[in-house]
């Protein structure tokens, strides 16, 4: 029986495909561990630079009219005539609404008679109690007769005054029937119509007046930054500035053309949201901030000497240490360090923590980077295009770019960054 001729050359094949199978897995050991990789990789870098820069913290804030007066009615009646045209600005004193003064004015001439008549009683009274005194002091009255005519006297005067008050309360009655405004400023829609029943025990004012010509913007700052900033004010690490003009920004960040001044800062805090109320008041003289509306405002805090930026893009996130930047040592070895970060200034990061001034910061290439290796340092040339200086208000995400999808690049659990506006002074 003749056999096959074909199995050692397939017993050859395998035996062939194993071993090129082995030398791979040779030559890839040896690629990680160095050996077949002589050259360093090229680290491009940038020096960590210091400087002196405004502190500026862009929150959102609420537009508060400086004065708002509400509109009600002082006396009960029916309103017979709305005198003012919504939306118009009016006048302190201007006539608003007419209540049926019909029974007002019949109250202050029934007050009237009553004062008339309080008052021939008291001229009869004195009559008797002069009368009383003259034959008294010729004895022929008795001293009871004196004090009885001496009390109806009395008591004459007390009724003449009582008339007069209430003569006075239904004559304000009567001038409450006119509604008249109690500020000058724009006034509001109307709530009641011709017609309608009024009292002082109404819910809902008649109307609502506001000046704006001038505005308050109350800014909310986190707690937490409050007293951030105490701190750094109390070291002398923040200088305070002479003024303080604050930008009044739209919600989509376009700049109002005018400027608001600090006043102060609340001292009760918000239990809800741990905030406390900043206070900025604005010159608003063609009304284009209009009370109820959102807007930013850019507080300037202060001057922070000697801060040290660094690029957004070198600065990575690991979600076991947070924030970190790679850098280059005296002998082109690579440290990962650790780092704190503030607000953005040009599109850089203020370092708060774990740098110093002109230490060597790789921009480029993270994923190549390891800690302790070898690189060749390149100093990195920007394309020229900055970040925009938005205000910004909520913490940053971690800039994208060769190492996008790494674990590494994911932010820190409790890592924050306070991302708000600064510019050089």
């Amino acid at each position: 029986m003749v056999k096959p001729m074909y199995r050692p050359t397939i017993t050859l094949v395998l035996l062939l495909s194993l071993a090129a199978v082995t030398l791979q897995g040779c030559k890839s050991n040896e690629e990680q561990a160095g050996w077949g990789n002589a050259s360093a990789p090229t680290a491009p870098y940038v020096e960590a630079a210091q400087q002196s820069i405004v502190v500026e913290d862009t929150y959102p804030g609420r537009v508060v009219a400086i004065r708002e007066a509400q509109v009600r009615p002082q006396v009960s009646g029916i309103v017979r005539e709305r005198l003012f045209t919504e939306g118009d600005t009016v006048e302190k004193g201007e006539a608003l609404y007419q209540i049926d003064p019909d029974m007002f004015a019949a109250n202050v001439a029934a007050s009237r008679a009553a004062v008339s008549k309080a008052e021939a009683a008291l001229t009869l009274a004195k009559q008797d109690y002069d009368r009383a005194k003259e034959l008294r002091e010729g004895g022929i009255s008795s001293s009871a007769q004196l004090d009885q005519a001496k009390a109806n006297y009395e008591l004459a005067r007390a009724d003449v005054a009582a008339t007069k008050a209430q003569l006075r309360t239904n004559s304000l009655n009567l001038s409450y029937a006119k509604v008249e405004a109690p500020i000058s400023g724009r006034i509001s829609i109307s709530r009641v119509t011709e017609g309608a029943l009024v009292s002082p025990q109404d819910p809902e004012p008649m109307t609502i007046i506001q000046q704006i010509d001038e505005v308050y913007v109350d800014v909310k700052e986190p707690l937490k930054r409050y007293e951030e900033l105490q701190q750094l004010l109390a070291t002398g690490a923040l200088k305070p500035l002479e003024t303080r003009e604050i930008p009044i920004l739209s919600m989509s960040g376009a700049a109002y053309p005018i400027k608001g001044e600090y006043l102060f800062t609340d001292t009760a805090v918000d239990a809800t949201t741990s905030e406390v109320t900043i206070r900025v008041k604005v010159d608003n003289p063609d009304m284009s901030l209009r009370p109820g509306m959102f807007v930013r405002a850019t507080i300037p805090q202060g001057t922070l000497s000697n801060a040290i930026t660094v690029p957004q893009q070198a600065v990575k996130h690991d979600a076991t240490i947070g924030a970190y930047v790679f850098v280059i040592d005296d002998e082109n070895k690579v440290e990962r360090r650790h780092v704190k970060y503030g607000q953005i200034v040009d599109g850089n990061y203020v370092i708060t923590e774990g740098l110093k001034a002109k230490e060597r910061v790789v921009t480029e290439g993270h994923s190549k980077m390891r800690h302790g290796i070898e690189v060749s340092p390149e100093e990195w040339k920007s394309s020229g295009n900055k970040t925009p200086n938005k205000p910004q208000e909520k913490t940053p995400e971690a800039p994208a770019d060769s190492d996008a999808g790494s674990n590494e690049d994911a932010p820190a659990d409790g890592e924050s960054a306070n991302a708000v506006d600064a510019k050089k002074p």
